[in-house]
């Protein structure tokens, strides 16, 4: 099922990326769509919808928000996110989470969400003064972003989730006087609660946000080339299906039917779709 955008993003400039984003509500237990998403220049938060693939010219920007299932409110967190991003990146500003989570607690929200809680992944994409791409990955929690060069054979996970996990292998790491490699994070097949969440969006109903931290986002930087694919996702996607079960992207693959495809993997996976999924992938041309 296809849905409409209110209005597509039209770029008088070169398209340098085509690009396709998929939504769904799984069989979520709460009967809830606590995903939310960026798409160029519009935020949505649908039960079900596939984009038409769209080209892209640079700047552009491409986020995934995770409502925290925690709280049966927590969708209107992730919203929160996504209407902030939309906000920052119309008004040109820097989009980071200290700017985000103050955006998003500007207004007073009803005291029954307070403590509604989101996750976040983005990358914005522009062009370097040495004539580069320029891809900034930023995360809080566990939504991820992953990266296909051209010519591998192998999806990569750029982030590492902020959860209980990870900090106890940066303690691990510490202690032995080394450095956690990435490949280290994002374990598959271990205790549920070492997945709790450590940083994440949340609504306050009230002035308290005046004094309250920002979640301690992760940020990098990396060089994009002709025929590298990225993909941001929530945890509805990487928990039932990871990465090295995803169809490889080349030149000619059908951008929609690859997002179509990874959407039945995850309802035919040991998990059923038990979680909201949210995908977006890009391919530079």
């Amino acid at each position: 099922m296809a849905f409409s955008l209110d209005h597509c993003p039209l770029k008088e400039t070169l398209s340098i990326a085509q690009t396709c984003a998929i939504t769904f509500l799984g069989n979520a237990s709460n009967n809830l769509q606590q995903d939310a998403f960026f798409f160029l220049d519009n935020w949505y938060q649908e039960d079900l919808g596939v984009m038409a693939v769209t080209p892209v010219a640079l700047p552009f920007c491409l986020a995934v928000s995770d409502g925290v299932a925690s709280s049966n409110h927590s969708q209107h967190c992730s919203k929160a996110v996504v209407k902030a991003i939309r906000r920052l990146w119309n008004d040109q500003k820097n989009i980071c989470s200290d700017s985000i989570h103050q955006l998003i607690n500007q207004t007073k929200h009803l005291s029954k969400r307070h403590g509604a809680a989101a996750t976040l992944a983005m990358v914005t994409c522009e062009l370097d003064s040495d004539g580069t791409i320029k891809a900034t990955i930023t995360h809080v929690g566990d939504s991820r972003i992953y990266w296909l060069p051209k010519g591998t054979s192998q999806w990569q996970c750029l982030t590492r989730d902020h959860n209980l996990l990870n900090e106890l292998i940066d303690q691990q790491a510490q202690e032995q006087g080394s450095q956690a490699k990435l490949a280290d994070y994002n374990r598959e097949g271990m205790a549920g609660s070492l997945y709790s969440i450590t940083e994440c969006f949340v609504l306050t109903a009230d002035e308290s946000y005046l004094s309250s931290e920002a979640p301690e986002g992760s940020s990098c930087k990396i060089d994009i080339n002709s025929g590298d694919c990225l993909l941001v996702c929530t945890d509805g996607i990487h928990d039932l299906v990871p990465s090295r079960h995803w169809q490889l992207v080349s030149a000619e693959t059908d951008l929609q039917a690859w997002l179509i495809n990874l959407k039945n993997q995850v309802y035919d996976s040991d998990g059923n779709a038990y979680d909201n999924g949210t995908a977006t992938l890009v391919r530079f041309e």
